[in-house]
């Protein structure tokens, strides 16, 4: 295949899976309307008969973007090569364990925690790093990256006033959606100039 229809299925279904997530917590929310984030985990929705297959595809797919999304990144807004290649190496792995977190259901409780924990600290600490190599050029565009990842931290605190994690885990995938929309169209300035 050439280059530039890579270049352009990558960025349709980058594109396609920024739109199905905006959209699927809105189905899922139809489908699950008694849904209380205070109460119930994000996770819920996998252990739930009409939600599960949806969930389940919605993080492969995820999973799947992120690391389209951020190996881009890396490719076109890192450049120092050690930095790519730890930057890289995170970003497999963060990627991968969200892969394990749609796959492996809440129904096997302790593994799925575990997996789903691993996967906010590594993404977070991608983010986090990320941000701190672009510094490195850009104080000010890598500033975004760092204090993105310090909010994402900061989200678990919401565990604190609430029962469930829900809530926490909604402000945490509301800011990776957008670390991902702002990166996305930094690196489609750059792929323009």
């Amino acid at each position: 295949m050439k280059r530039e229809t890579i270049y352009r299925i990558r960025k349709t279904y980058l594109v396609s899976s920024i739109l199905i997530g905006l959209f699927s917590p809105l189905i899922c929310l139809i489908l699950f309307p008694e849904f209380d984030p205070r109460i119930h985990p994000v996770s819920y929705f996998g252990i739930l008969k009409n939600t599960s297959t949806l969930f389940m595809t919605l993080l492969i797919m995820l999973s799947i973007s992120l690391f389209f999304n951020g190996e881009r990144a890396i490719h076109r807004l890192i450049k120092n090569r050690t930095y790519k290649i730890w930057l890289k190496t995170i970003l497999i792995i963060s990627s991968t364990l969200l892969l394990f977190t749609g796959l492996i259901t809440m129904n096997i409780s302790p593994v799925h925690q575990i997996i789903a924990l691993l996967f906010f600290l590594s993404y977070n600490f991608f983010i986090f790093l990320f941000g701190l190599a672009r510094s490195t050029s850009y104080v000010r565009k890598g500033m975004f990256s760092v204090i993105t990842g310090s909010l994402m931290l900061l989200s678990s605190l919401l565990l604190i006033p609430f029962p469930s994690y829900g809530v926490a885990e909604v402000i945490y995938i509301f800011l990776v959606f957008f670390w991902n929309i702002v990166i996305f169209i930094q690196s489609e300035k750059i792929n323009k100039n």
